[in-house]
């Protein structure tokens, strides 16, 4: 091969003792050495015979008799490598024989790798103790030629490979295939003479692997800083969607980096900590806007359940932005039911001197119960109560449509007269004196939210309507009818209920209004379900 113009022939493998074939083969192997004077490196092994008597020790073994031959120990170097950590890099050679052997107080070797570089007039790129091994793929990646070629004057003479040895720096040794004995790496098992190819490749290159930053403490901070980067970033917007792009695009850059660090710069930047970080910051980010979801989820159930049945609940919170709109206003067209007691305040003045307060409350509280059992049955939700009043609204905080609404609120005030009359019913045979009420309703455009103050905030509709059902509930006694509604709740409901005018009284603030009633018997109809 040095004949074929080879600048340097490193043998991997260590000739300690005599060879098998007797003192002759020796004795040719060194003639033939000798001729090659100062192009041969051979391989010289540390090793660490355990004894349990003196302990351990690091011996060098060298061949011995074929130092003179090659030019002495300036010809020889280590084929030893040091042991991969788990999750480490293979280090390349230089590292045991520079580091490794002044660490524990010997003289410091050349691998095999360094020696060959020295005997080719070569020189490394690189700083190679400090440096991993870069491989270039599986068992086989470099030229190879197999020995009984070489070894057959009339074939190597011809060879197409002869000409590529020009220059180059040869290693000889035995190989091993892939999956049998051999060094582990990222591409298999390799064998130590592809190790070895590798290793002075990487040095004429340059191309080794290193860490970045070198000192732990600066790759510490380096692999924080995009964890650290992206919580800080998600203190300053704390929308879910916001965060988890974050981590996303955290995640992607790292790994960009670390793919283009290794690619152009052969360094290997800390990914892993880095990368599990953020993905420990996605989840955690995660699971904090799933319980913000939930506490937000039960908020709005326990606003709502005060107003409205469960079932609308359950509709409400299918969309919980718009839920959460609802609360904040918006306008709806509603139809608005008032019911007042007639007489209540001087039968209230009556009792308290009668001393049956008592007695007062409960019938209130029987009647007002029978009230919003009749509402909610209808679909309506119960806005508020006004000392013997009840307000109700139907369309608030889910439409089943206007006139579906209207036809609702109409039904359901002639229900709860039907319901007052149970109740007198009942209430005569206990002697207690019967109530009447009257029913106001009004159709149109009001204004939904929460309103009030911080410390007190309830749910409810204002507007024009709303001042309209509770006038006409007011004007039922002037009119001596149950139930008063307006122009536009007789429009919607005109087809099925056949609604009967009373004239255009005047209604306060209002002028002349045009106001109708229920016929005196009508069919009886089941309410319909809530929500629809």
């Amino acid at each position: 091969m040095l004949e074929a113009g080879a600048d340097a022939v490193a043998l991997n493998v260590v000739f300690e003792g005599s060879s098998s074939r007797g003192f002759a083969d020796d004795t040719a192997l060194a003639r033939s050495l000798a001729s090659q004077r100062g192009k041969v490196a051979l391989a010289a092994e540390m090793l660490e015979p355990q004894d349990a008597q003196v302990g351990s020790g690091l011996t060098l073994v060298r061949p011995e008799r074929f130092m003179t031959p090659v030019g002495g120990s300036g010809a020889l170097g280590l084929t030893n490598t040091l042991p991969a950590q788990a999750g480490d890099p293979d280090r390349h050679p230089e590292a045991y024989g520079r580091r490794l052997l002044p660490a524990n107080g010997l003289k410091p070797q050349p691998s095999l790798a360094a020696t060959l570089l020295q005997l080719g007039g070569r020189s490394s790129r690189q700083n190679d103790p400090a440096m991993a091994l870069d491989f270039y793929g599986p068992e086989g990646s470099f030229t190879r030629l197999s020995a009984w070629e070489v070894l057959d004057p009339a074939r190597w003479s011809r060879h197409p490979l002869r000409g590529s040895l020009k220059n180059a720096l040869v290693v000889v040794g035995p190989v091993v295939s892939q999956g049998e004995a051999g060094n582990p790496t990222p591409f298999g098992n390799l064998s130590g003479l592809e190790l070895l190819a590798t290793a002075t490749a990487n040095s004429l290159a340059g191309d080794g692997l290193a860490p970045w930053p070198t000192t732990a403490p600066w790759r510490a901070l380096l692999a924080l800083a995009p964890v650290l980067l992206v919580a800080a970033l998600g203190l300053w917007r704390g929308g879910i969607g916001w965060r988890l792009a974050l981590v996303g695009a955290a995640l992607v850059l790292v790994v960009t980096a670390g793919f283009f660090a290794l690619q152009r710069s052969h360094r290997w930047l800390p990914l892993l900590a880095p990368a599990s970080g953020l993905v420990v910051l996605g989840l955690l980010y995660g699971g904090d806007a799933y319980l913000q979801e939930e506490r937000e989820r039960r908020r709005l159930r326990r606003t709502f359940e005060r107003y409205v049945a469960p079932s609308v609940v359950a509709e409400i919170l299918s969309d919980p932005k718009a839920a959460d709109g609802i609360l904040r206003g918006r306008v709806l067209r509603v139809t608005v039911l008032f019911s007042d007691l007639k007489g209540f305040t001087q039968l209230t003045r009556q009792r308290t001197l009668d001393g049956q307060s008592e007695l007062l409350v409960s019938q209130l509280n029987e009647y007002l119960g029978e009230m919003v059992e009749v509402i909610t049955a209808h679909g309506g939700t119960v806005d508020k109560f006004i000392g013997d009043a009840v307000m109700a609204v139907f369309g608030s905080p889910v439409s089943r449509g206007e006139q579906q609404e209207a036809l609702a609120a109409v039904r359901c005030a002639r229900a709860m007269r039907e319901a007052l009359e149970r109740l007198n019913l009942g209430w005569a045979q206990r002697d207690i004196e019967p109530l009447g009420n009257g029913v106001g309703l009004a159709s149109g455009d009001v204004v939904v939210g929460q309103i009030g103050s911080p410390r007190r905030l309830d749910f409810t509709v204002i507007g024009d309507t709303v001042n309209l059902a509770s006038r006409l509930e007011g004007l039922t006694r002037t009119l001596e009818v149950p139930v008063l509604f307006d122009q536009v709740t007789a429009d919607l409901v005109r087809d099925e209920l056949a609604p009967q005018s009373k004239g255009s009284p005047p209604v306060k603030g209002m002028g002349p209004t045009p106001v109708f009633t229920l016929p005196e018997s009508p069919p009886a109809s089941p309410p319909p379900a809530p929500g629809g």
